[in-house]
């Protein structure tokens, strides 16, 4: 099937007047891609949930300095600590913006339909099951990613088994996103004329297919590793984690988060009532950023590597314990990273200067602390990356210490603030309803405070000495307290994680009668019906003739 024959397909659908669908029916009709958008980002919200219980007790755990009350032992406790990683990402951070894109970004680009549909809906289905294996594989087969004294051999596998699901599927739904951005626009629309959001949905989508796919190379190279003689590199469970570690760490950690910048170029212009000035500066922002995030040659395990986070027994022991700062390509990802994203920031201040100064509510507030938690992600990799504060993160035996959960914690936080602001902006799109403003300014603000005060007590911990994954007894006075900082921190942050469900419950089945358009938007998503019929569009779409279709109409008017 190809992109046109989707679109022919779907134009077929819309013989059937939208008012004469059922209700019962269209809920049931899985290849409506609002439909499948609205389960990803259930499913992820659920997962949020659990990742946000497991921070707790995970941090709860670290109190205990060695004694291991909750987990039982350090082996446990690891694997829940692996599990908050690969949750946060891959269950939580990017399944909830793939479903936003898959909602929003047809409508934005005036397709009736995603592109592949059913392969849109047996992505999340795939993914949705992997995901539950994923876990299961973990607390229930003893599973994980290593070492081997904390997990068994038929559990590790399960775990990446599992994980290889994940990853396909969340590529499956990537490329769908991808495909609809470049082949279903509508006349008129170039790239530079695409809506913001959808062009960081492009941008991240194309950088997580070509980052993640060497992930799943990775897991194929372990999964055979453990298979049928004695493992080495990938299939050492002792060192399994640390050969992965580069899809969690620094830049690639930065590649989660491309979407919060559509989200604030998204939000910003269209409450301030303001087209976006130099907007194809902000454009090459969004892409700069996606370039200089991509991660997957910053691994350890297949050559010196940039990043050796701990001793690799894969590897010669003259290059065993380097130092990141000998790495110069490391380094200049790191620091120029910055670039975009501070270039981008001013130019959303320079859009609420020109235009109105927005009202408070949800949307406003997710845009705007979203990529604050971002910048101070990347402030704490560029402390990473300085020589001098990179020697004060490691021991004598010049093992790293840790510092990329502080970058973890504030990715994260930043992911899901967006998609506060992001929820709360396309509620009308994506639930046919309005969103609790209140709550979700609160829980927007919970995260903000969260994700700073955990972010900023693991970066102080990793300079008193903290391991990353160990519970053992330091007997260091400045830890202990950065540990209790840091439980308040991730439970403020659940906190926020929770005020997502009562921000959304509002508009899910709402009988209000919607406007078109509430916000006075820009894009063509606001042109459709609240929430949009089965087709997306009533009419055809009128060729477009710059980057803020329905301003153009009013000015004509």
């Amino acid at each position: 099937m190809t992109a046109t024959d989707t679109q022919d397909e779907v134009h077929g659908e819309m013989d059937t007047p939208a008012e004469a669908v059922p209700d019962a029916a269209a809920a049931l009709a899985l290849n409506d891609h609002k439909n499948v958008g609205r389960m990803w980002i259930g499913a992820s919200l659920l997962f949020l949930v659990l990742i946000s219980i497991l921070g707790i007790v995970t941090n709860l755990e670290r109190l205990s300095l060695g004694s291991a009350e909750i987990f039982g032992t350090n082996a446990t406790y690891f694997q829940g600590w692996i599990l908050y990683r690969t949750g946060a990402i891959f269950l939580v951070a990017l399944p909830l913006f793939i479903g936003i894109a898959t909602s929003i970004v047809p409508l934005q680009v005036g397709s009736p339909s995603v592109a592949f549909p059913r392969l849109a809906a047996a992505s999340f289905w795939t993914w949705f099951v992997g995901a539950i294996v994923h876990i299961i594989s973990i607390f229930g087969a003893d599973g994980g990613l290593g070492p081997a004294n904390a997990t068994r051999t038929e559990g590790t596998l399960m775990t990446i088994t599992s994980l290889g699901f994940i990853i396909v599927a969340l590529l499956a739904a990537s490329m769908c996103i991808a495909t609809t951005i470049i082949a279903l626009r509508p006349a008129g629309m170039n790239l530079q004329r695409v809506p913001v959001f959808s062009w960081s949905m492009l941008v991240a989508t194309s950088v997580w297919m070509l980052s993640l796919p060497v992930l799943i190379a990775n897991l194929i190279f372990a999964y055979a590793d453990l298979q049928g003689r004695e493992p080495i590199a990938f299939g050492n469970r002792d060192v399994l984690w640390t050969n992965l570690e580069w899809a969690w760490a620094q830049p690639q950690i930065y590649a989660y988060a491309i979407p919060v910048l559509g989200v604030v170029a998204e939000v910003i212009p269209t409450l301030a009532k303001q087209r976006q000035p130099g907007r194809d500066l902000v454009l090459t922002f969004i892409g700069l950023f996606g370039l200089l995030s991509f991660g997957a040659w910053a691994q350890s395990a297949l050559s010196r590597g940039a990043d050796p986070v701990f001793q690799n027994p894969a590897l010669p022991e003259s290059e065993q314990g380097r130092f990141i700062y000998e790495e110069p390509l490391f380094v200049l990802f790191a620091l120029a990273i910055a670039v975009p994203l501070l270039g981008l920031l001013g130019g959303m201040a320079d859009t609420i200067r020109r235009g109105k100064v927005p009202k408070p509510s949800a949307g406003l507030a997710g845009a705007m602390i979203g990529p604050t938690l971002l910048l101070f992600a990347v402030v704490a990799g560029e402390v990473r990356a300085f020589p001098f504060f990179w020697e004060a993160l490691h021991d004598e035996n010049h093992v790293l210490l840790s510092s990329s959960t502080a970058q973890l914690t504030l990715v994260f936080g930043a992911v899901i603030t967006a998609g506060i602001g992001a929820l709360a902006y396309w509620a009308p799109k994506l639930f046919g309803g309005f969103t609790a403003d209140s709550i979700g300014i609160l829980g927007a603000t919970a995260l903000f405070g969260g994700a700073t005060l955990a972010g900023l007590a693991d970066l102080v911990s990793a300079f008193a000495g903290q391991p990353d994954v160990s519970l053992m007894e330091l007997n260091n006075g400045t830890i202990e307290t950065m540990n209790v900082l840091a439980l308040v921190g991730v439970a403020m942050m659940a906190g926020g994680a929770f005020a997502i469900i009562g921000l959304v419950l509002p508009a899910v089945g709402s009988s209000e009668l919607l406007p078109d358009d509430p916000w006075d938007g820009q894009t063509l998503e606001w042109a459709t019906p609240s929430p949009p019929p089965v087709g997306n569009f009533v009419e055809p779409i009128a060729k477009v003739r710059s980057a803020e279709p329905l301003l153009d109409e009013l000015e004509v008017l």
